[in-house]
């Protein structure tokens, strides 16, 4: 056989391994940067390959192995697609397997050769793939990515910190639970007072916020307009106010400006997260396939690893096992940080108390009994929510503990929730406008003997105020806005302050 012949057999299955991969991505290229996709798509493309030298060896025929072979990979990577269009077990793997043992007996009887079935084929491949990797080549050419450092951005200039001194610079400790709600939220929606907790800060010379507020009620935007320092009005401008393009906002977060106004002073910037929710193109400690929500879990929970458990499966237990997992070695990494010299500017985010709902109050592991999102926030969820929240209160008290026991000077620490509560609108819109805004704030300044939060207390301020009381910067207090989601991620509109 000619080689280009054998080369355009092989690519067949290879283009069904890579369809499902690129359709995910081109549906969540706003939020995904390109390189994310390169990882899993090595991997479809081995899986491919693998699958016609497999189906080679067992026919010994060319045309027949890419049949079996386009098979086997529609068979794994499919297996998602078709089973969501009902209810789905292992009598449904069972069947799958007899279809997939019916083709490769038909092929091995068959006397005449499959080369009008690869035709067939090689046209439907193409004509799948070609779809998603059109929309990508075309989202990626009209959307080049925004650097971190672009002086458009930023509203407001920031004078760099004076090196004056000599004295011995002190850690800075920013630790962000996600979702954690602020305490009059805590009491009137979920009839929960947090005073253990508080009361332990308050114990350790944490001040705490009453009525602190965060900007906006995404994550990504919250966390980098605090570590920036500023509002993100600049990204309406640059990118247009209709623009669903996020990528840019994970970059400020992993570049930004107080890591790059802290290093001239010799602080190193440390970037920890138990998930991926602050990186642009992955957590470099964290496998992909243990985040929730990666391009790689949702890709793999497809395929027919779904109805597995265990370390190669993708099922509920099979993956919040490995969330469990991902939230134990980042605390744990951040306890190890604390042992390294300084000065160091730490940026620690966890998704909890946020869903998945894995944890109970003291860390043991809960399997949530809904399987729909919109439980996740409901009256069913919130019980769930709260018992995590009680475990990483827990856990941020101990990272407390750990950051001043290896210490050599006392350090500032800042914890601030990214954002509040995110429920599906059962409190109403206007409610939960304003719950999505109201989280957790408490900040330990060392030497300071009656501490304070910054006000007004909206959280674009808080680095603008440790910066002053530790560095002897002069930066301005911002007045306080706050901006619910829209339509588009940077219609940003401002809701009044209840």
């Amino acid at each position: 056989m000619h080689p280009s012949k054998r080369l355009g057999l092989l690519a067949i299955p290879v283009l069904f391994a890579l369809f499902p991969l690129l359709s995910l991505f081109a549906q969540n290229q706003t939020d995904v940067e390109l390189r994310v996709l390169w990882w899993p798509a090595g991997l479809s493309i081995l899986a491919g390959l693998g699958a016609f030298a497999l189906a080679l060896l067992a026919y010994r025929d060319a045309a027949k192995a890419a049949v079996l072979a386009s098979a086997l990979v529609i068979a794994f990577f499919y297996y998602g697609a078709v089973a969501g269009w009902g209810p789905s077990g292992w009598w449904y793997v069972l069947l799958w397997a007899a279809i997939l043992f019916a083709v490769a007996l038909a092929l091995a009887v068959a006397a005449h050769d499959a080369w009008s079935v690869n035709v067939v084929l090689a046209v439907a491949a193409v004509v799948l793939v070609a779809g998603p990797a059109i929309r990508i080549v075309s989202y990626e050419a009209s959307h080049p990515l925004l650097s971190a450092t672009d002086p458009r951005i930023w509203p407001h200039r920031l004078a760099p910190p004076s090196a004056e001194g000599g004295s011995p610079l002190p850690d800075l400790y920013v630790l962000v639970p996600d979702d954690y709600a602020r305490q009059d939220v805590l009491r009137r929606y979920f009839h929960y007072r947090d005073t253990t907790f508080l009361d332990a800060l308050r114990r350790r010379g944490f001040a705490v916020a009453p009525d602190a507020r965060s900007p906006y009620s995404d994550s990504e935007s919250n966390i980098a307009a605090e570590v920036n320092m500023d509002y993100l009005s600049g990204l309406p401008k640059i990118l247009g106010p209709r623009s669903q393009d996020v990528r840019p906002v994970r970059r400020l977060i992993a570049d930004n400006r107080a890591a790059r106004l802290l290093e001239p002073l010799g602080y190193r910037y440390v970037h920890l997260d138990t998930d991926e929710v602050t990186f642009p193109t992955g957590n470099p400690d964290l496998r992909s396939a243990a985040v929730p929500d990666s391009l790689e879990n949702l890709w793999l929970q497809k395929t027919v690893l779904r109805v597995f458990g265990g370390p190669i499966g993708f099922n509920r237990s099979a993956t919040d096992r490995r969330f469990r997992e991902s939230v134990h070695s980042g605390f744990a990494r951040l306890h190890g940080v604390t042992k390294e010299a300084g000065p160091k500017f730490v940026l620690f985010h966890t998704l909890l108390p946020h869903d998945p709902y894995v944890f109970g109050p003291r860390g043991r592991s809960v399997d949530f009994p809904y399987t729909s999102d919109a439980a996740l926030g409901s009256k069913p969820g919130m019980p769930y929510f709260l018992r995590q929240l009680r475990y990483v209160s827990h856990e941020l008290l101990h990272a407390v503990d750990a950051i001043r026991a290896n210490s050599t000077r006392p350090p500032v620490i800042v914890i601030v929730a990214d954002e509040g509560f995110q429920a599906e609108d059962q409190f109403g819109e206007r409610a939960m406008r304003q719950i999505r805004v109201k989280g957790l704030l408490a900040i330990s300044l060392p030497g300071v003997s009656s501490p304070r939060v910054p006000g007004p207390p909206n959280t674009v301020n808080v680095l603008r105020y440790v910066f002053n009381r530790v560095l002897g910067t002069h930066y301005p207090t911002l007045p306080s806005h706050s901006y619910p989601e829209g339509d588009y991620p940077y219609q940003f509109e401002e809701m009044p302050v209840r």
